[in-house]
């Protein structure tokens, strides 16, 4: 199972509801796939009706 080397936000794109949302987890936890969709489930989310994604910075980039 993959590891990850940063982990400081989780955003998920649940298209359940149509939104996006993201989560600070912080620095020190380093978690494995499993761990991270066992904490989007905790959220309230459907993992089959979602995409998620883990990275370091939480700047979100906005087009108009």
């Amino acid at each position: 199972m993959k590891r990850f080397n940063y982990a400081n936000y989780i955003t998920v794109l649940d298209s359940e509801v149509g939104e996006v949302f993201q989560y600070k987890i912080g620095e020190d936890w380093l978690p494995d796939q499993e761990a991270f969709e066992d904490f989007i489930t905790n959220e309230g989310h459907n993992l089959s009706n979602c995409q998620w994604m883990v990275h370091e910075s939480d700047r979100i980039i906005k087009k108009h």
